[in-house]
């Protein structure tokens, strides 16, 4: 059986061609178990601009794809009118050619990898990860206008016409090809009722498979135990998008500072102080983060991440719209009490007030309120933990995931019959 994967990241290649792309590691995990299947031969494709058209390392052939818009030139035109640049289906064409598979599997919609799904009759199913559409029309944060953005984008966001400003207008473009790459694809891999929803909606005859996802290892292997009492810690991991609610932070650090008085530390991982948005949402809200406990930690790689998660009493998910964030997933499976905004697909992940805590994603009172509340239970916080970590190890079960994910490339090779559940559970 020959599997093309298309994807966003280098995933097991990564190391070998020096990139550094947190927030995928989950894909190498998964990749790291379907190698290992015996009559798989597993190739990876992805944007690199890497001058070898395909290269073999440890039983996998990786093609790196280089992006649209390589020349001095291309990068102007693209800067310039907003073009997308992750796109190359002439490449990804002579991949499909040379590798000849039997089945592609494209993890998510939100890059042009996906673009060659309705140029071949290969069958493709399609790993739901973010959802383009409804995260555009989640963009903003309430009481924050595009306007707004732009008086307070640094200069050089503007005269290099990037940040958050004109990722608005990427993100647009790419909402328009994600319903394109939807019209074309039958399988779909999704975790939540929600993207079950969004994709029924617009697939009604389209075969989901529920398929949850293999984390980094160090999650399984590790278990978060409660701080001894002190400053009250909380952790974040965020991405430089504005809808992933950065302004929540702020606002709710801003509460507990004002009113609470309580004592606490809210450290944020994957954004830098020096981050452009950062500075963008000190400027709309004329507040500053270092004056509200919040410090900004920058990208971690594994272990140094799980070390800042373990010192903190809650991990906290401030995002206005999300499927189902691989953060909140890790954070369960360590067994950390989860605070998390009701979007999406997070209640999925979370049953509030049994595994973890809902709040309306829109209003820092009601986070804030949640954090003193839970300050003040310690013996709750570790009940929330205990019960997460129970739902984690079954949720991300690898056994069970790599079984499905095979289960459903023989379904589909074998005259694209649907994948049934008694099928799954055979496997």
């Amino acid at each position: 059986m020959k599997v093309l994967w298309l994807t966003h990241t280098a995933s097991g290649a990564s190391k070998a061609l020096n990139v550094d792309d947190p927030g995928r590691g989950w894909i190498g995990s998964l990749e790291a178990h379907v190698k290992k299947i015996a009559n798989v031969d597993l190739a990876i494709a992805f944007f690199n601009n890497q001058p070898e058209f395909k290269f073999a390392l440890d039983n996998v052939t990786y093609y790196p794809i280089p992006f649209k818009y390589t020349s001095l030139r291309g990068k102007i035109v693209q800067r310039l009118f907003s073009n997308l640049y992750d796109s190359n289906v002439e490449a990804l064409k002579k991949v499909i050619a040379d590798f000849q598979p039997d089945v592609i599997h494209l993890f998510g919609t939100e890059s042009g990898i996906g673009e060659v799904v309705k140029f071949t009759k290969i069958p493709v199913v399609v790993h739901l990860q973010g959802l383009v559409n409804p995260y555009l029309y989640s963009w903003l944060p309430k009481g924050v206008s595009q306007r707004d953005i732009w008086k307070h984008s640094s200069l050089r966001a503007v005269l290099l016409r990037r940040g958050t400003y004109f990722e608005y207008k990427l993100f647009q473009k790419r909402a328009v090809r994600e319903q394109e790459m939807i019209r074309y694809a039958k399988y779909y891999f999704g975790r939540t009722e929600w993207d079950r929803n969004f994709i029924k909606l617009h697939q009604p005859e389209c075969v989901y498979i529920h398929c949850e996802e293999v984390l980094r290892p160090v999650f399984y292997r590790s278990a978060w135990t409660a701080p001894q009492k002190g400053l009250f810690k909380m952790v974040t991991i965020i991405n430089p998008q504005i809808y992933k609610g950065i302004e929540i932070i702020l606002e709710t650090a801003s509460i507990l500072k004002r009113i609470s008085g309580l004592a606490f530390q809210w450290s944020v991982i994957g954004l830098a102080p020096d981050n452009e948005i950062v500075k963008l949402i000190e400027g709309i809200t004329r507040k500053k983060f270092s004056d509200n406990h919040v410090s900004f930690k920058g990208s971690k790689v594994e272990d140094a991440l799980l070390e800042e998660i373990s010192t903190a009493n809650v991990f906290v998910h401030p995002s206005h719209i999300d499927n189902s964030p691989n953060s909140i997933c890790e954070a369960m499976l360590l067994g950390m009490p989860v605070i998390a905004g009701y979007v999406g697909g997070i209640p999925s992940l979370i049953s509030d007030k049994v595994n973890g805590i809902l709040y309306n994603s829109n209003d820092p009172y009601d986070l804030a309120g949640k954090i003193i509340n839970l300050q003040e239970q310690p013996a709750l916080l570790e009940k929330l933990g205990s019960e997460a970590r129970k739902v984690g190890m079954k949720r991300h079960d690898v056994e069970t995931i790599v079984s499905t994910v095979f289960a459903t490339y023989q379904s589909m090779i074998e005259n694209e019959t649907p994948v049934s559940r008694d099928f799954i559970k055979q496997v």
